[in-house]
């Protein structure tokens, strides 16, 4: 069960969403008229640009804006797990020394979310994983719609590993629910293009099938304290434009995953995409990759965003499987 912390917090946050989301308009139905969604996307995007600014950062976290990347983005990284190298630690970001590197793609239906909003949950990684976190700032929906986003992730990804010629084998991409299933697309995106993949994959509450066919969509619709399928279906329509639902690039469910490199997934039990999850892993342990999943009781989408035990706790196992997967390459290159 959830501690009397997780659950206070879970309380205080309902509360909170529920406030941010009547700033915006109130939540529109899915069948509502586009302009309608639209607009609630763009006051949504608005409320949490402006409630993350507020957000305090730890004082060992540095920050610095990847000018240098193709696509604009932030390097993040925390001292404690990452002492300087150098007398300027800022400048020492993004540096072709850097032990290992995260590729993280934020979440936020595709509609939402920035480099900014993610700054917490970039730190919380370069901390459990001792590792660099770069945070691209992908193109969003509804202005943007699929490839835009992939697009971006792949311009990056190449650059890391062709200009900057940064080893796979010490990279690890991670997402976090549209970001989870956008670097899943990364991945098939990288594979076509000939590039070699990274050391692994981490999805938190992964978002895999924009058609919605799990079976966690209904009947924890109501239960999931942040996601409903009403705010789903609009986004996944949003983001794919013209392309089917099930196209793999969309919903990397329904992909080839035979090949990808180790997979480790993180879902809430009370979340509407718990079965994104729960599939992905079973159709790539059928494809022979070495993939594992979590589920943790009574949590909600992206719990490791928030301050609990049980963030703390996936985020420790996260940052060891990453610290596990890119050290194993980069000694097997060594030797």
């Amino acid at each position: 069960m959830p501690t009397l912390r997780t659950r206070l917090v879970r309380a205080g946050f309902v509360a909170a969403l529920q406030a941010v989301r009547r700033t915006a308009g109130g939540v529109p139905l899915g069948d509502a008229p586009e302009e309608e969604l639209r607009e609630y996307a763009l006051g949504m995007r608005a409320q949490l640009e402006t409630l993350s600014a507020r957000l305090p950062t730890g004082r060992t976290v540095r920050f610095r804006e990847a000018d240098e990347c193709p696509v604009a983005g932030l390097w993040v990284a925390d001292g404690r797990a990452l002492p300087p190298v150098g007398d300027d630690q800022v400048s020492d970001l993004g540096c072709d020394t850097a032990e290992r590197v995260v590729l993280h793609l934020h979440g936020g239906a595709y509609v939402m979310g920035s480099p900014r909003t993610h700054r917490g949950l970039a730190a919380a990684l370069s901390r459990t994983a001792h590792a660099q976190v770069l945070l691209p700032d992908y193109r969003l929906a509804p202005e943007d719609v699929h490839p835009a986003a992939l697009d971006d992730a792949l311009a990056v990804y190449r650059w890391l590993v062709e200009e900057r010629a940064y080893p796979a084998a010490r990279i690890a991409v991670t997402g976090d629910s549209a970001g989870g299933g956008l670097g899943l697309g990364l991945l098939f995106a990288a594979r076509d293009a000939g590039l070699p993949l990274p050391a692994c994959y981490v999805g938190l509450s992964p978002w895999t099938d924009l058609a919605g066919t799990g079976g966690s969509v209904r009947e924890l619709d109501g239960i999931d304290p942040w996601l409903s399928t009403d705010l789903l279906v609009p986004a996944a329509r949003a983001y794919a434009g013209t392309t089917d639902l099930e196209d793999p690039m969309v919903s990397p469910l329904y992909g080839d995953l035979v090949g990808l490199p180790p997979v480790l997934v993180h879902v809430g039990s009370d979340e509407i995409l718990r079965d994104d999850a729960v599939r992905l892993v079973e159709r790539a342990r059928e494809a022979g990759v070495d993939a594992s999943l979590g589920i943790f009781d009574g949590l909600w989408h992206v719990f490791q965003a928030f301050p609990l035990p049980e963030s703390r706790s996936s985020l420790r196992e996260v940052g060891a499987f990453i610290r596990r997967q890119t050290t194993a390459d980069t000694r097997q290159e060594a030797a």
